[in-house]
């Protein structure tokens, strides 16, 4: 099982093909070089391996989707996946529609930000606005993650 931690600046070519970073393919045997591209739900892309895309599909979409929010969630993630594999050059290309829906143009910059099992690609202007300012969300998971320190009391003088 492939993590994937940091974030690092790349370009895409004229046809919306970005070259996968060595971070990204060291990790994955070369024969399990296929991953697949969603839309997120922050108007960035998601490349998942293999292995962890199924782990996707297995989770949400399972079943039937019987909600409005799990027929979305389907849509999006599910609907709206290509299957990518790495050409000789190490690169893949993004797909037009994916590309609008990110904000992306081809010949523009990306950033890829390793978030554990999934590579989040980001349009620049877009990565700074979700980065402006933690949500009051944030800060209450952060908080419910990390146990909190007591104060040590104050030495009593005897």
């Amino acid at each position: 099982m492939a993590t994937y931690y940091g974030s690092s600046e790349h370009g895409l070519d004229d046809k919306g093909r970005l070259i996968l970073p060595s971070r990204i393919l060291d990790e994955v045997p070369k024969s399990q070089w296929k991953f697949h591209l969603t839309a997120g739900l922050d108007r960035c892309l998601l490349l998942h391996d293999s292995e962890g895309f199924k782990e996707l599909v297995d989770r949400i979409g399972r079943a039937v989707p019987g909600s409005r929010g799990h027929r979305a969630l389907c849509r999006r993630f599910l609907g709206h996946s290509e299957e990518v594999v790495p050409d000789g050059n190490r690169r893949i290309r993004i797909p037009e529609p994916l590309l609008k829906y990110a904000g992306i143009e081809p010949s523009q910059s990306v950033t890829l930000v390793g978030l554990g099992r999934v590579f989040e690609i980001w349009s620049p202007a877009n990565l700074g606005t979700a980065l402006v300012e933690a949500t009051s969300e944030e800060e209450m998971l952060f908080a419910s993650l990390i146990e909190p320190t007591k104060p040590s009391a104050p030495n009593s003088g005897s």
